[in-house]
């Protein structure tokens, strides 16, 4: 019995649950659309209020005049925006039925707000008239006496004369509303609606030549601010100019682009007015671009292209020309200094490797070329002093992200001073050998024997031993034999002396010994040590082995070589 009570319980939560949002759905979707009698109710307060507000007018001036009259324009705008909603909410297929029997009501109240904005329209534009004079008269005075009140005053009218135009676009948005939709309610408004095109259109080009107007001013202010200090007064003071017409720029760009949306609804052509607002905004929207807006774009740009090269090319190509002349003299004269140090080097014959006299001869070519393109540039009229700087600091950057290169770099430098090798020596380091083709300050070219090319890091040849086996003219060659115990050793010995003392490509005017250099568990190493030419190593190593091996074998002798090496008086680094 409690697990079905229970149970109801549950059922009772759930449908309460359900209900619940039942209900908030369609309160929400009842808040969210225009219900006929709240907007009927909602547009009669509105025109009880601007009522109520036409009658406090009169007699009104100063702030109070002014404060009324923006009360009564923004009513009228709350109200245009709830009329033209309730509008499209009508046109809509699904309200078909609430159409037919509203439609009267709304065609009447869209007719009243047309007149109502037409009557405005002319007002504005009597005042609009009416500013123009008081401006061009309160200029004239200024001119005349240049007094500060009246450059107020001036100010003021200026100022009066804006808002008024804004107030006279939004009557023509307006216009163009209401005379749009009561043509969707099968009304004749042909001659509003062409009407309002006009006054659009009208305003667009006003718009777009007052964005034209501060773009000039600007650009006036913008030169004015580059031949003086932007920290005095006079910078201060246009920095904060140039700040409040960029911002009226602006306005002017917003408010065109306004227009030409509607505009652009009743397909006018208005791909030179996105045109100005893309100028003026700078910055590009997908609405504000089509193959048109495109078109006149690329045109304008190349004009502008054209135009700048034809004021700027004698200036680019005398430039060139010294820009260029400068590098060729430049490199002319380091060739020839290049073939100087060259020339000193031949005669002087001074204690340097090779590898330092090339250095110094690249160096000197890229140092001259360095320095007369640095000439050149100046010669252009770019600073030379921030690029020197620039270029510390980015040396300190590429030096801290390539310590490994500069690593190399360092050790490239330490192998010229202290000239452990030269071009055309023969070395074995780090485990490789070969005759040096060619070094630079990061690595060093190696070929070896069987002609492979290696590209040796300077800072891995550097950290090991260096061997230069041809650094000197002759150097001592060490050959083992490995003989057996049972062998006569001094048959052995003498087979070993007499190749050594025969063979033509041994120094012996060096010397030789032949001994016997250690004994093994099972067999006995002998030594034969002699002098050769440097560059003779594997040669004389190939014929010694072959000769003994020879005589070997006229003796019965059985014995191999265990291993060979060079020995020079110079080791190391």
């Amino acid at each position: 019995m409690s697990s079905s009570l229970s149970f109801a319980r549950f059922y009772a939560h759930v449908l309460a649950i359900i209900c619940f949002c039942a209900f908030f759905v369609s309160s929400s979707m009842a808040a969210t659309t225009p219900h006929s009698e709240q907007v009927q109710g909602e547009l009669a307060e509105y025109e009880r209020l601007m009522v109520q507000i036409r009658s406090e007018q009169p007699g009104q001036t100063g702030y109070a005049a002014k404060a009324l009259n923006k009360h009564l324009a923004l009513t009228q705008q709350a109200y245009h925006l709830l009329l033209w909603q309730w509008a499209d909410y009508l046109l809509q297929p699904k309200q078909a039925q609430e159409l037919r029997a509203l439609s009267p009501l709304v065609i009447s109240k869209l007719n009243s707000a047309s007149e109502g904005v037409k009557a405005g329209i002319a007002q504005d534009l009597l005042a609009a008239n009416s500013l123009e004079k008081q401006i061009s008269e309160g200029k004239k005075r200024l001119f005349n006496s240049n007094q500060a009140p009246a450059k107020t005053r001036l100010e003021q009218l200026q100022w009066q004369l804006y808002l008024l135009r804004q107030h006279q676009e939004q009557g023509y948005l307006a216009l163009y509303n209401n005379s749009k939709r009561l043509g969707a309610f099968g009304q004749n408004v042909s001659g509003d609606m062409a009407k309002a095109q006009g006054l659009l259109l009208q305003q667009a080009d006003i718009l777009a030549g007052l964005i034209g107007i501060n773009e000039d001013k600007l650009l006036k202010l913008e030169k004015s601010l580059s031949v003086v200090r932007s920290e005095s007064a006079t910078g201060k003071k246009l920095i904060a100019d140039i700040a409040l017409k960029n911002l009226e720029i602006q306005d002017y760009a917003k408010r065109l682009q306004r227009v030409v949306e509607m505009l652009s609804n009743e397909d006018i052509a208005t791909a030179l007015y996105k045109k100005t607002i893309i100028q003026a905004k700078k910055s590009l929207s997908a609405d504000m671009l089509d193959e048109r807006v495109v078109s006149h774009l690329i045109t304008e740009w190349w004009h502008g292209v054209k135009k700048w090269f034809k004021h700027q090319a004698p200036t680019i190509i005398s430039n060139s020309v010294t820009f260029f002349g400068i590098l060729l003299l430049a490199y002319v004269a380091a060739v020839i200094a290049r073939k100087a140090v060259r020339g000193l080097f031949r005669r002087a014959q001074p204690n340097m490797s090779q590898l330092a006299k090339k250095f110094i001869e690249s160096m000197t070519l890229r140092v001259i070329v360095f320095i007369g393109f640095l000439f050149a540039l100046s010669n252009l009229g770019i600073q030379i002093g921030p690029i020197l700087a620039g270029l510390g600091i980015l040396g300190f950057i590429i030096g801290f992200a390539l310590q490994e290169t500069l690593s190399n770099f360092a050790s490239g430098l330490m192998i010229l001073i202290y000239r452990p090798f030269d071009v055309g020596d023969k070395i074995r380091v780090s485990g490789l050998e070969g005759r040096v083709s060619k070094m630079n300050l990061v690595s060093t070219t190696v070929f070896t024997s069987a002609n492979h090319h290696l590209t040796v890091p300077n800072n891995k040849i550097w950290k090991d031993t260096i061997h230069n086996i041809t650094s000197q003219p002759q150097v001592r060659l060490d050959v083992l034999f490995k003989v057996p115990f049972s062998a006569d050793s001094q048959a052995v010995l003498t087979a070993i002396k007499e190749e050594v003392s025969t063979n033509t490509i041994i120094l012996q005017d060096k010397g030789s010994q032949v001994r016997i250099y250690e004994l093994g568990e099972s067999e006995v190493k002998y030594i034969a040590r002699f002098w050769i030419a440097s560059d003779l190593i594997d040669e004389a190593k190939w014929q010694v082995s072959e000769g003994v091996k020879r005589r070997f074998d006229d003796a019965g002798i059985s014995g191999n070589i265990v291993d060979s090496y060079s020995v020079r008086p110079r080791q190391g680094k």
